[in-house]
C-alpha cells in the first residue's frame, strides 16, 4: 500500500508507520519535520503544518491507497485536509478520541453506537479544557460521516501507554514505585478501566487498512482486560521487581497538606469502551495486560531519561502526608 500519515513520527503514530515499514508499505508522513525517527531515510516526507491551508495544497493530486490522520482535532481540520485529498484517497482513517464518551447516556461498556454527536455542554462547561477537546473531537466525528466523497474509518483510542509516550502519564506511576516510595490513591484503586497499548494501538490500524468491510465503521481499539487501579500498579510493580505501597487518600487528606495531587489516570473511574465490534470485523486481540504494562516500566527504568513526572517535587509532601495519616487517632 502507499500510505499517508498525519502524525506518524511521535508515539503510537510512530508504531502504527514502523509496522507499515516492516511488511513493506510505501510510507511518507506529512510532518515539520522537528522529529526524525531511524527510520527517516526510508519514508517520502511533507514538510508543512496540518493547520495551514497551503501546506496541505502540496498533496492535491498525490494519489495513496490510505491516509491515517493522527492530528485532526476539529471538523474543520478534517474538512481543509479532504477538500485537498478526497479524489485521490482510498481510505480515510480518522483518529478520534474516546473523549466522545463524555456524550454517551448509559452504561458499561460503552458501545460504539453510544456517543450523541450532537451533545453541547453547558455554556460554562464548553469552555473547560476537557470540553473543549471533546467537541472538537465529535465535530471532526461529524464532518467525515457527513462526507460523501471518501471512504472513511474512525477509530477511538482511549489512553494510550507504552515507551515514548509524550504525556508521561505512566512514568507518574513508574517513577514512584522506583523511589520505593508509597503510591496516593483516591478510591484505594478501585476504579476499573480499559487503556491500550501503544503497539496493540498500531496493529489496530493495520487491521483497518487489510479490512475493506472496516470502511464506514467506527471501533474502540482497546484492551481487553478490564482491571483496576491497584492491578495496573500490580502488574507494574511486579515488571519492576519492586514492592508496592498503596494508600488511600480522600480530597480532605490532600487539603490538609495543601497537596495538589495530579494523578493522570483518577478520572478513568470505570471508563469500559466495548471492543466486540473490533473483535468481530478486525480479529482483534490485545496483549496480556500483564505481559505489557511490565514491559512498559521497564523500559522507562531502563531507557527513559527525560523530565520527572507531573508533581514529583513534592514527593516529599506525599510521603509526610502517609506519616500523617498513619498518626491520626481513628
Amino acid at each position: 500500500m502507499r500510505v499517508l500519515v498525519l502524525g506518524g513520527t511521535t508515539f503510537f503514530g510512530r508504531a502504527v508507520v514502523e509496522l507499515l515499514l516492516d511488511r513493506g508499505d510505501d510510507i511518507s508522513v506529512f510532518s515539520r519535520g522537528n522529529t526524525r525517527p531511524e527510520w527517516w531515510g526510508s519514508i517520502g516526507h511533507v514538510s508543512g503544518d496540518r493547520t495551514d491551508s497551503g501546506s496541505l495544497e502540496q498533496l492535491r493530486g498525490q494519489v495513496f491507497d490510505a491516509v491515517i490522520d493522527n492530528i485532526a482535532y476539529s471538523g474543520g481540520d478534517v474538512d481543509i485536509l479532504l477538500d485537498v485529498i478526497a479524489p485521490t484517497v482510498g481510505h480515510y482513517v480518522l483518529t478520534s478520541s474516546s473523549a466522545v464518551y463524555n456524550t454517551a447516556r448509559g452504561y458499561p461498556p460503552y458501545d460504539e453506537d453510544d456517543v450523541d454527536r450532537a451533545f453541547r455542554p453547558s455554556a460554562d462547561e464548553a469552555e473547560s479544557p476537557g470540553w473543549a477537546y471533546t467537541i472538537g473531537k465529535l465535530t471532526a466525528e461529524q464532518a467525515l460521516v457527513d462526507r460523501t466523497d471518501v471512504s472513511w474509518t474512525i477509530i477511538r483510542p482511549p489512553i494510550v501507554l507504552g515507551p515514548n509516550d509524550p504525556t508521561l502519564r505512566g512514568w507518574f506511576y513508574f517513577q514512584r514505585l522506583l523511589d520505593g516510595g508509597p503510591l496516593l490513591l483516591r478510591c484505594c484503586g478501585e476504579r476499573s478501566f480499559r487503556i491500550v497499548y501503544s503497539q496493540d494501538l498500531a496493529r489496530g490500524y493495520v487491521s483497518v487498512l487489510d479490512t475493506p468491510d472496516a470502511r464506514g465503521s467506527v471501533y474502540n481499539i482497546a484492551q481487553q482486560e478490564v482491571v483496576r487501579m491497584r492491578d495496573f500498579l500490580a502488574a507494574a510493580a511486579q515488571g519492576l521487581d519492586t514492592p508496592l505501597d498503596i494508600v488511600g487518600i480522600t480530597e480532605r487528606d490532600l487539603s490538609h497538606v495543601a497537596l495538589e495531587y495530579a494523578d493522570p489516570y483518577d478520572r478513568l473511574s470505570n471508563f469500559i469502551p466495548s471492543v466486540e465490534r473490533a473483535e468481530r470485523d478486525l480479529g482483534y486481540h490485545s496483549t496480556p495486560f500483564k505481559d505489557w504494562v511490565g514491559e512498559t516500566a521497564r523500559w522507562y527504568r531502563d531507557h527513559y531519561d527525560g523530565t520527572n513526572s507531573s508533581g514529583y517535587e513534592r514527593r516529599g509532601d506525599e510521603i509526610r502526608l502517609v506519616r500523617e495519616l498513619s498518626s491520626y487517632p481513628w
